[in-house]
């Protein structure tokens, strides 16, 4: 991340920016986690874990995300659940498209 230009730190802070806004405003979600990860030099990655209702019977706090992502896999794992997050993606590209549009 230190090594990002300024032009290219404000460019991601931007997306980041946008995204969120986009998940909270086309997808009503309030709370997200994010965890950061440098695995190598010029290589990185930015996770975006939304909180949903379902997932406070796991807990409340970061520690509870380990079990989520497991129910998740093992019991979530479906062709509805599947249609539900195609159509959630969908909807953030709408979102997205004039701050793609008008990156480049």
């Amino acid at each position: 991340m230190d090594e990002l230009t300024d032009e290219e730190r404000l460019e991601f802070i931007s997306l980041i920016h946008k995204l969120r806004s986009e998940q909270r405003k086309r997808l009503g979600i309030d709370r997200v986690y994010y965890f950061y990860n440098e695995d190598t030099t010029h290589h990185f990655h930015l996770w975006m874990v939304p909180r949903y209702e379902w997932m406070y019977q796991f807990g409340n706090s970061v520690e509870s995300l380990r079990p989520v992502l497991l129910h998740a896999r093992n019991n979530m794992n479906d062709d509805e659940n599947m249609k539900s997050v195609e159509e959630g993606v969908s909807m953030l590209r709408e979102g997205m498209r004039d701050f793609v549009m008008n990156a480049g």
